[in-house]
């Protein structure tokens, strides 16, 4: 509306422009995120800062780049539009096909492998995803999509960022899959946390201590309830627990790049699990 926009410059000159420059990013000229699935409420959270923050989407199988958005056609959800010379489609299944120069040939010493991932001289990426109107839109990896007991197929990672995007929860495993409903593992931010903690005089002594303080567990059910009204029904979480440590690349609960191993967690909190369906 061009009403907001009035109203919107008036407001960036005198808060946020200097918001972002003690945050150092007025010398920023393009931002781009990538390499996982980021929700639209941090690029919107960041362009009204005047960071023009983009998402790009690619694979090392695709020498990079895929899509990517453009800075004069940004749309907040999807990862852009494909880049010059490679095409991309959406098989029966969802998986998102890609083929172009960029496309390897195949892995080293691996005939098999190769033959799984380039088919026709398409790409199988192991993505799941959407086109609209040449906008490529990501909705999670083939292998962690749920299907729950009544048949509905549920992107995890949607919900997860959601969660995420709460500055009081670090991260989130949704759970679904053969079951009636969808449960979550949830691992707050301990930063965020302690300071509401001291500033509302919650008593604790260790991280395990503020995970099972009921203050907190309805601080984090308000955060859920938050989330949970912009979602669809079935996609709603009904039950959570908090994990009582955090994650660790030495234990085998994240990736070197931190990314969540969903089986690992699933299996060594097989008992929390159980526990939010019996209960």
């Amino acid at each position: 509306m061009l009403w907001l926009t009035f109203l919107y410059w008036p407001f960036y000159w005198l808060v946020l422009y200097h918001l972002k420059r003690q945050l150092g990013f007025d010398r920023v000229r393009l931002a781009v995120c990538a390499a996982a699935p980021a929700s639209p409420e941090l690029f919107e959270y960041f362009n009204a800062l005047g960071v023009p923050l983009r998402e790009g989407y690619g694979q090392t199988e695709s020498t990079g780049v895929i899509a990517v958005q453009r800075i004069d056609r940004p749309r907040w959800g999807y990862v852009g539009e494909p880049i010059p010379g490679i095409e991309v489609k959406i098989a029966e299944d969802g998986e998102i096909l890609a083929k172009g120069p960029g496309v390897f040939k195949g892995y080293f010493k691996d005939p098999e492998l190769t033959a799984e991932t380039i088919k026709d001289g398409w790409l199988h990426t192991g993505d799941v995803g959407a086109m609209d109107n040449g906008f490529l839109k990501i909705m999670d990896r083939k292998k962690d999509i749920l299907i729950t007991a009544g048949g509905k197929n549920i992107t995890p990672a949607f919900i997860e960022n959601k969660l995420k995007f709460s500055s009081y929860i670090q991260d989130a495993v949704v759970i679904g899959d053969r079951r009636k409903y969808l449960v979550a593992l949830i691992l707050i931010d301990e930063d965020n946390v302690t300071k509401y903690a001291q500033d509302n005089r919650v008593p604790y002594s260790t991280f395990a201590d503020l995970t099972q303080n009921a203050e907190i567990r309805k601080l984090i059910e308000k955060e859920v309830a938050t989330v949970n009204k912009t979602l669809a029904r079935v996609e709603t979480i009904k039950k959570f627990q908090l994990l009582p440590r955090r994650f660790y690349e030495e234990d085998g609960d994240v990736t070197p790049t931190k990314k969540v191993k969903r089986r690992f967690l699933e299996k060594h909190y097989a008992d929390l699990i159980e526990k939010m369906y019996k209960g």
